[in-house]
This record gives C-alpha cells, structure tokens and sequence, in this order.
C-alpha cells in the first residue's frame, strides 16, 4: 500500500535524483542520515520533520489547506508562492 507520505518521500527521491543529488549527496546536505534515507525508502510513513529537511534540501515545502481549497487561484493571487 502507497501512502500519501510515502509517495512524497519518492517525489522528493526522484527531485534529488532529478537535480543530481546521489543518497549519500543528499544525507549530507540534510539532517537525515544515509541509512535512514535508505531505510526511509522501504518505508510506508515518514515524520513530518523528514519530510520538511528533504524540502529544505530540494527547494520545496509542504503546505496544508483545506480539500476545498482552488489551489490555483491562492497560486495566482500570490497568496500562497
């Protein structure tokens, strides 16, 4: 089974791949370690603070809003980038 956090975790390992960045690239430049990357991988969840170092790392954050929300228009009004 493929959770929402884990199909994160695989967006952000293929963004690193994507930009270059190896396992043991990406472990360095994060507070998570190469192991714990490569166990994270296997894994079906991942904490919140994973996720948020991997964002630090790729450029990317994590936003929460409600599933009624017209992501599009907060986009294009600058509310939300």
């Amino acid at each position: 089974m493929v959770t929402s956090l884990h199909q994160l975790v695989a967006e952000a390992l293929e963004a690193a791949k994507t930009r270059g960045f190896s396992q043991k690239d990406l472990a360095q430049a994060s507070a998570i370690g190469e192991v714990a990357l490569s166990r994270l991988k296997k894994a079906h969840d991942a904490r919140l603070s994973t996720l948020t170092e991997l964002g630090k790392v790729l450029g990317k954050k994590l936003i929460w809003v409600d599933d009624n929300t017209d992501i599009q228009t907060l986009v294009s009004r600058g509310e939300l980038f």
